[in-house]
């Protein structure tokens, strides 16, 4: 019991001072369970005893919300997750209520979601067409598969899917595997209005459980939404290149024109600048040129790349990855020492309490730290661990990108999900030449120049 004999005086001073004011402002106060009634005649020791029940109270309930805290914040770092439902996609573990598992159903209607938007859908126009297809929303799904989830915000008998429904979707990391929790809290425990917690004070866990969506979809999707690409009054779909084609010139947007009619269309892009005479010397290029540019560029560098991955396992590979793994073990070596002085911290906090140096209030304080930032230090273990496992199965996860384009070889024809997922930026110059600027274009050279070194050597060795 913590001792309050130094507030004595203050629980007289308030005492008195509403033994004064509580008939001044004609207010009754009743307290049942302490017997209490400002209204007929007390002792004055009466009068004490309720603000300082009242302060030892509050006092009580602030250690109990403070511990509640810490020990969310401990199952946070964890990755567990604590939730009252699982997001749309997950279902909670049947055998560990802090484990979300893939719900095979509503995962499929994600993996639709991410899809439609990488064609070219606006979220309204997803919605849309779940809703003509009966999909059922998140809501009404949980409440299909007996999940009781109330809301004050529920306006039509059958709630449909939004547009932003949608966005919440597109914007959740928890389909790449990433547990992010915290978003909102309360001020304190006499507080219960929600505030907004910012992205860096959140706590996150990646790799935490198995995604629905692959880390490189859902990047591709986000750079999308960061784009403004609207859709034309009369289309489904945003045009093929929107919001990737730039003026090299000056580095504006290049913008969709029709030069001609409706039955005979003259379609072309232009420099956005330039068509406003706002001092760009201007870069226009007729569209179906720039289609088939892009088209043939994009066949040439899939198949540059699959050459890349098998020249990969036929050089030598365990030099390379017996340096990778080199360097890991150095990262993990290095966090073990640090595992290991926190540890001895801990023994010795522990020693501290027993000999009266420390305070048991104290003691609970530094344990806490201690123990999240082994929790921290475990993890990022456990993280290296699992590269070098990938490593020890013939490819590193810098080389990862390599299967992402071998899963577009073959393509026959251009369409906006694959420019998107292989394009980064397409620049047009004055002279209607064109720069194309694919993705994981650092990673590309840095393997090339890694097998160039490795050829020198190579011929170094035969010689």
């Amino acid at each position: 019991m913590k001792d309050f004999s130094r507030f004595g005086r203050d629980f007289i001073e308030v005492g008195r001072y509403l033994e004064e004011i509580f008939p001044l402002m004609n207010v009754r106060f009743i307290s049942v369970n302490d017997n209490y009634d400002s209204f007929k005649s007390r002792e004055s020791t009466d009068n004490l005893i309720i603000p300082f029940k009242n302060l030892i109270n509050d006092s009580y309930l602030r250690d109990i919300s403070i511990k509640i805290r810490s020990s969310f914040d401990v199952k946070r770092k964890k990755g567990e997750f604590i939730g009252s439902f699982a997001t749309y996609g997950y279902l909670k573990d049947p055998n560990n209520k802090n484990k979300i598992v893939v719900d095979k159903v509503a995962s499929k209607v994600v993996k639709d979601i991410f899809k439609y938007r990488l064609e070219g859908l606006s979220a309204d126009k997803i919605a849309k067409k779940l809703n003509n297809e009966n999909v059922l929303s998140p809501m009404e799904y949980k409440k299909s598969i007996g999940i009781n989830m109330g809301t004050n915000f529920k306006k039509k008998e059958k709630a449909l899917w939004t547009a932003k429904a949608i966005f919440r979707i597109l914007e959740n990391p928890v389909y790449i595997g990433t547990l992010e929790q915290n978003k909102f809290t309360t001020p304190n425990h006499k507080i219960r209005k929600l505030v907004y917690v910012p992205k860096e004070e959140r706590i996150i866990v990646e790799n935490n459980h198995e995604p629905i969506i692959s880390k490189e979809i859902f990047e591709n999707v986000q750079k999308l939404m960061a784009t403004d690409t609207r859709i034309a009054p009369t289309k489904e779909k945003v045009y093929l290149l929107s919001g990737l084609i730039n003026c090299a010139e000056c580095g504006s947007n290049l913008i969709r024109k029709n030069n001609g009619t409706k039955e005979k269309p003259y379609i072309y892009y232009i420099c956005n600048n330039a068509k406003n005479k706002q001092g760009c010397i201007g870069s226009s290029i007729k569209s179906e040129v720039i289609e088939e540019t892009v088209f043939e560029a994009l066949k040439n560098h899939i198949n540059s790349v699959i050459s890349l991955k098998d020249i990969i396992y036929m050089v030598n590979s365990t030099h390379y990855t017996t340096k990778e793994k080199e360097k890991i073990n150095e990262k993990i070596n290095k966090e073990k020492a640090e595992l290991k002085k926190y540890q001895n911290i801990k023994l010795k906090l522990y020693e501290d309490l027993k000999d009266g140096i420390l305070t048991e209030e104290e003691y609970k304080d530094f344990n806490i730290s201690y123990n999240e930032r082994i929790l921290d230090i475990k993890n990022l273990i456990h993280k290296f661990e699992q590269e070098i496992e990938t490593l020890s199965k013939g490819i590193s996860p810098k080389q990862l990108w390599l299967e992402y384009f071998k899963a577009h070889k073959n393509i026959k024809n251009l369409n906006r999900e694959l420019v998107v997922n292989l394009i980064d930026s397409i620049e047009v110059y004055n002279n209607k030449s064109v720069k194309i600027h694919f993705k994981y274009e650092d990673e590309y050279k840095n393997l090339l120049s890694y097998l160039e070194d490795r050829n020198e050597l190579q011929v170094a060795y035969n010689g």
